[in-house]
């Protein structure tokens, strides 16, 4: 048991003193002194629930930590120094598979096989996009996948081409991109536990206790057994299970299979009792779900993944075998059609619209009124070159309408916070900030749509309680965070995480 007095704050609430063993929390305030155990002082610290994550996807961040890192590259040199590097010191695996390259930085995303052919020689070389909706492969990458010659069809996303009509190395969306990825061999299981292990120390050291993984590919939940046959997972993991349009009825079985397989393990830091839809694409790609057309291709609406019908039938299906259902929305046309099929399956609880990003004003209500959770990536809501590369598609009022974070929460919705990482940084700290400030940490005070911007409070509570309930933990559990300040009250920017405590232990220490 371990027990602390000083600046606390839980669920919303203050306290002087907490007492807390694996079980649970076992007192609060004036109770905590009749206990037999030493107080340890917080001081000019604060302890509070601990962060968690609704939405990322910590394997593939951790899958993308093995190859090229150019998520911190400005220029395609910068890129090109390194994966020519990476390269060079790695002999194995065969192929580099990294990421994740800024879209912005090319004007269009228009990204060539040629600049990575440059520095890589025969060896194939896939990198991310940072929206994970797009890949850049190399020339010996797109041979090795028998499409270097000609660019395929596909009914949903596209391949950027040349002047031949050969793939010129820019491929976007699931049905494009697998078209490469297919190709690329599997990790050995030392590697994917490797990448697991980094994943999870990252996001215990943000103080992160809890974590939505939301998207199950090949090889991903077999990877998560073995971490919890051999113990070796840090943060709370809830796995969703990706749903296919082409493929749920067959691929039903297999998930309710591999539910009871985690759930057989008996490890408390693991469950998956989660499916995850696409509704629609990205706004980067143009690929996205909209109700009005596209400024930048007049009489095009997006790509939606679903048939409206087919999307209701799959989500009813699931909802009735006792999955939680999560979609993936971020046109106002795909939040629509997430919210119906929400409400054709009989509103079930817990239902999560991710993402969030464009909500048309008639649907800003169905959320309160059908329980659906919004789940916002707070990291998202500022003016940065992603948003500015989305201006000539959706035009300047569109573009300034997303996020509506306020105005969910003042019409009585639940919204919760998550990362999408490796999407976007999995820090809560700084996510709480853009939050608060819908402005870039380095000019806080140009606050983009500031009508939109939440209390500390509220951003607080997005990433814990709100996620505890999304994932359906009790937030009496024993997961807690000691920051080096009350972010209530200090400079958001300036607070370190000290320590991070996931089911009474400690996970994290920054001593």
């Amino acid at each position: 048991m371990r027990a602390f007095s000083g600046d606390i704050y839980l669920a919303g609430k203050k306290h002087r003193a907490i007492a807390f063993d694996r079980s649970g929390i076992v007192a609060l305030d004036d109770s905590v002194f009749d206990l037999d155990v030493e107080v340890e002082e917080l001081g000019s610290h604060f302890l509070t629930n601990a962060f968690m994550d609704g939405h990322a996807h910590p394997l593939f961040a951790g899958r993308e930590e093995l190859g090229p890192v150019v998520t911190e590259a400005r220029s395609v040199a910068e890129i090109q120094s390194i994966v020519g590097a990476w390269v060079e010191a790695n002999q194995t695996p065969q192929w580099a598979v990294g990421g994740a390259y800024d879209r912005s930085m090319v004007d269009g995303g228009v990204f060539l096989a040629k600049w990575l052919d440059e520095v890589s020689g025969d060896r194939p070389v896939v990198l991310h996009g940072s929206d994970h909706h797009t890949l850049w492969a190399n020339s010996a990458a797109m041979q090795l996948a028998g499409v270097l010659e000609a660019a395929p069809e596909v009914s949903i996303g596209s391949i950027d081409v040349d002047s031949s009509g050969r793939p010129s190395g820019v491929f976007r969306e699931t049905e494009a991109k697998e078209l490469i990825t297919n190709a690329i061999p599997p990790l050995s299981v030392d590697d994917e536990l490797k990448a697991l292990a980094w994943a999870q120390k990252r996001l215990a050291s943000l103080g992160i206790s809890a974590v939505q993984d939301a998207w199950m590919d090949k090889g991903m939940v077999e990877a998560y057994l073995e971490a919890a046959k051999r113990d070796e997972l840090l943060v709370r993991t809830n796995l969703a299970f990706w749903v296919r349009p082409e493929s749920w009825r067959e691929d039903s079985a297999m998930f309710l299979d591999q539910r009871v397989q985690v759930s057989q393990t008996n490890h408390r830091l693991l469950t998956a009792s989660t499916v995850k839809f696409f509704a629609d694409g990205v706004f980067g790609s143009a690929t996205a779900s909209v109700k009005k057309p596209y400024d930048s291709q007049p009489g095009y609406f997006g790509d939606p993944v679903w048939s409206d019908e087919e999307l209701k039938a799959a989500v009813a299906h699931f909802a009735a075998e006792d999955f939680q259902i999560h979609i993936h929305a971020i046109g106002d046309a795909g939040v629509a059609s997430a919210l119906d099929a929400i409400e054709y399956a009989g509103s079930p609880a817990n239902s999560v619209v991710a993402h969030t990003e464009l909500v048309a004003d008639e649907d800003i209500p169905r959320f309160a009124k059908l329980g659906v959770i919004a789940n916002f990536e707070p990291l998202w809501a500022r003016q940065d070159g992603m948003l500015a590369s989305c201006i000539h598609h959706l035009g300047r009022t569109r573009i300034d309408s997303m996020y509506r974070m306020r105005d969910l929460i003042d019409a009585g919705a639940h919204i919760s916070f998550g990362s999408d990482w490796p999407v976007s940084s999995p820090d809560p700290i700084l996510g709480v900030f853009t939050a608060t400030h819908r402005a870039l940490p380095e000019t806080p005070d140009e606050s983009w749509t500031p009508e939109q911007r939440i209390s500390p409070e509220e951003a607080l509570h997005a990433y814990t309680v709100a996620v505890s309930r999304q994932l359906n933990l009790p937030i009496d559990i024993a997961d807690f965070v000691i920051l080096s300040g009350n972010p209530l009250t200090s400079p958001i920017l300036e607070i370190r995480i000290l320590e991070t405590v996931v089911d009474g232990k400690t996970v994290f220490s920054s001593q």
